[in-house]
């Protein structure tokens, strides 16, 4: 298979060979970033200003452009396998990935603020990050992962961390002129995909720009590791689908496992001095993947998400030693798609009749947003800085869901008409012999089912600085037209004991809104809560960072307490503790086996503990605890629970070796170990004490560089080793596959508990530079 896929490639490679005769070398960056590089770097992200690595008040990471070559990263959620501190668990279907930070599970990627140059791409209505493979990666210089909240730098939403991706820019450039990078991917899978980065400068003006395009007909079911919902007899049981069976998508019929992938983005700046134009738009489209148990979903449609960003920046000097910012940014986004699905009838024999649909969803949101900061330098002990911030919001309430129950909501549906079964025009039973679908007629929302709310936020923040300490320290006020206000103090001490060990003391609090498509945007399937109180938390962390010739270690340790817990049930419920601690080591030594270039290695372990003040009760079906609506009326009887939450491995270890074998090859081989782990509380197979096995997934990238090409070939889980991700949401599917007589069952819930993982398969990719 690699064999074929290197012909295929051939052609490709030797017209970018050909383009390269007449180009300028590259930078010779494979190998070129030091220790000692890495500790002077400059970050932002800390303190939203620029600061030595080390000293930077905060838990923080840094992934360099080097670091994106040796190991041939060329998707966001790659990059977060190798971090520690996260959790992650792959579907293959929408949120391709869906990544926890610090112990935290949630039903998306919504309390981790995701940001490029510091513009959040978060999506509005639902708080989420598409860790999909939308975001181009030649463009950027490094990646800033900061751990712990930060809601008093940052605002409402940057509540267990933030990752900032820090681009490229044409100004760096050292003299005018043009640069290109261009990288072209081919995978398995049918996968394939084109990442572009450009930068310019002539004299005062400069510009940057990456574009990605991906395109992937996705694993098919015997690439998946063994597990017995993903089995297309579901899919094609007529029992179940009835005259579901006899649509489909895109050219192919429902009932076979289809799950297909476009995804594109593009994110630049255009600068004239200090004022900026800049632009993050992306777009997602995908199948269902693993999402979803087969008997309840059909894979085979397209759940799109759209964000279109537009934003100006200019700086200004504000006396001697200050400076003035100012920001504007409109945004707008969509998330769209189609829905086949199959609702067990209970009255049927064993649950195998259905109430069918085929239905259209369509969410559409906006923002204008503006910010001013001003920054002052005082002197050389104390630097100063405060901020305004201003959001109008005009957000989706309910749902647009067509050919859907009666509950929901569609502009050119009648609401009396509920369908041949009473229960909503579009919903039909498996054994009719055909159904009435209408499908992608919904674009514009009405502005009856708008709502708009504003944001204001306020902040000052201020650090004092001695030869071998600092501390810094920050306040936030926001204000949110539904939930109210809240103020968010933020507090760290730095200390060099000596030229080798620094220490840190952070105390940090942060908030996270309720998402919207929490507050508003319910269905028959999911209550909606407006009265939704935002969660809170508190965090402490102590961080010693130490360098010691080739080794450099960043150890950190933290309790976080979470308030008003939002559940995927959309209400408030209890309070969870996290104990967690992280250390990271780096390691570079000169090569002892050729005469290449130094060999290099990393480290990182986490542990995470993560106890749930609330347990699920699976006989009667209801979250149990202090807090939770059903032991409103009688407390006592429910008790007080400190259970293991579950979904979060104890322990986690990324090991990494890159070896040069030459000024031009390097291997690189990236080790993720997972521990044993208890199932969600919500998931029907914890009762039964299952629980996910430990695994370790090996993955290789050989990398060759010749002036301005460069070649990689990366084969992920070498050794085919079988793995299993944790479900979704509830996680509520089970595992009754069959009955005594190996006749199919229905899964108890829609969400699957587990998520099988592919084995061993590879990509190839060829970059040129001029």
């Amino acid at each position: 298979m690699l064999r074929s896929a290197t012909k295929k490639m051939m052609p490709l490679m030797c017209m970018l060979a050909s383009t390269v005769l007449g180009a300028n070398e590259a930078d010779s960056g494979l190998f070129a970033l030091e220790l000692d590089d890495l500790l002077e770097l400059t970050v932002t992200s800390g303190s939203n200003r620029a600061e030595q690595f080390r000293h930077t008040p905060a838990s923080i990471q840094v992934i360099t452009e080097q670091d994106i070559k040796q190991r041939g990263y060329t998707s966001f959620s790659e990059v977060i396998a190798d971090l520690s501190g996260f959790d992650l668990n792959t579907s293959y279907g929408v949120d391709h990935s869906l990544f926890y930070q610090r112990g935290y599970r949630t039903p998306s990627n919504q309390r981790t603020l995701v940001m490029v140059n510091g513009v959040i791409n978060n999506q509005l209505w639902g708080h989420d990050f598409s860790a999909n493979r939308q975001t181009p990666l030649t463009m950027i210089e490094r990646i800033e992962v900061l751990s712990g909240p930060a809601g008093a730098v940052y605002g409402p939403n940057a509540f267990l961390g933030v990752i900032n991706i820090i681009t490229k820019k044409g100004k760096a450039l050292e003299q005018d002129g043009h640069k290109v990078s261009a990288q072209a991917q081919l995978a398995d899978f049918g996968s394939k995909a084109l990442d572009l980065n450009l930068l310019g400068k002539a004299g005062r003006w400069s510009y940057w720009l990456g574009i990605k395009q991906f395109k992937s007909d996705g694993p098919g079911v015997d690439d998946f590791a063994r597990w017995d919902f993903v089995d297309e007899q579901y899919l094609s049981d007529p029992r179940f689908w009835g005259p579901v069976l006899n649509y489909g998508h895109d050219g192919v019929p429902y009932g076979q496992y289809v799950s297909k992938d476009d995804e594109s983005g593009v994110f630049g700046e255009v600068s004239f001095d200090t004022l900026t134009l800049g632009v993050n738009n992306w777009i997602t489209h995908n199948g269902y993947g693993l999402q979803f148990a087969f008997d309840r979903g059909q894979p085979n449609a397209r759940w799109s998400r759209r964000t279109s960003s537009y934003y100006l920046r200019h700086e200004t000097p504000l006396f001697d030693k200050g400076t003035l910012k100012h920001f504007i940014r409109y945004r707008s986004e969509q998330r769209y798609g189609d829905w086949a699905e199959a609702s067990p009838d209970p009255l049927s024999t064993k649950s195998r009749n259905s109430y069918v649909t085929i239905s259209d969803w369509n969410s559409t949101s906006s923002s204008w947003k503006v910010r001013q900061d001003y920054e002052y330098q005082y002197n050389s002990e104390v630097h100063l800085a405060a901020g305004l911030k201003y959001e109008r919001k005009e957000l989706t309430s309910a749902y647009e869901i067509c050919g859907y129950f009666a509950s929901a909501y569609c502009t050119f549906e009648d609401p009396a008409d509920l369908g041949p079964y009473g229960l909503g025009k579009g919903v039909y039973y498996s054994t009719d012999p055909d159904m009435q679908v209408i499908r992608y007629q919904l674009k514009d929302m009405p502005d009856e089912n708008l709502v708009t709310t504003t944001d204001k936020g306020v902040y000052f923040r201020a650090s004092y600085k001695q030869a071998d300490w600092s501390l810094s320290g920050a306040i936030r006020w926001d204000n949110n037209s539904v939930y109210g206000t809240f103020i968010k103090p933020r507090v760290a001490l730095t200390y060099d004991i000596n030229a080798t060990n620094t220490v840190k003391a952070i105390y940090a609090t942060a908030f996270q809104e309720p998402a919207p498509v929490q507050l508003y945007g319910g269905w028959n399937g999911r209550n909606a809560n407006p009265e939704l109180a935002p969660e809170e938390v508190k965090d402490l962390t102590l961080i010693w960072m130490n360098q010691s010739g080739a080794w450099f270690s960043d150890l950190s340790v933290y309790y976080s307490r979470y308030n008003n817990v939002i559940k995927e049930e959309a209400n408030n419920a209890g309070e969870r503790d996290v104990l967690g601690a992280e250390w990271r080591l780096r390691y570079e030594a000169e090569n002892p086996w050729f005469d290449a270039p130094q060999i290099s290695a990393y480290m990182n372990y986490t542990y995470t503990k993560t106890t749930s003040h609330i347990n699920f009760d699976h006989q009667l079906g209801v979250w149990v605890g202090d807090g939770t609506p059903a032991c409103e009326d009688d407390a006592a009887a429910c008790g007080h629970y400190r259970v293991d939450l579950g979904d979060i491995a104890p322990h986690k270890l990324n090991l990494g070796l890159n070896l040069p074998l030459s000024t031009r090859l390097s291997i690189n081989t990236r080790l993720n170990y997972v521990s044993e782990k208890s199932l969600y509380l919500r998931n029907p197979l914890r009762q039964q004490g299952t629980k996910l096995g430990d695994y370790l997934v090996t993955n290789l990238s050989l990398v060759w560089q010749q002036d301005a090409l460069s070649v990689h070939l990366k084969v992920k889980n070498l050794f085919d080793s079988q793995v299993y991700h944790a479900g979704s949401e509830q996680g509520s599917s089970g595992n009754q596959f069959r009955d005594e007589n190996g006749d199919l069952l229905r899964s108890q819930g829609f969400y699957s508990s587990i998520f099988p993982q592919v084995g061993r398969n590879w990509e190839l990719g060829v970059t040129v530079v001029f």
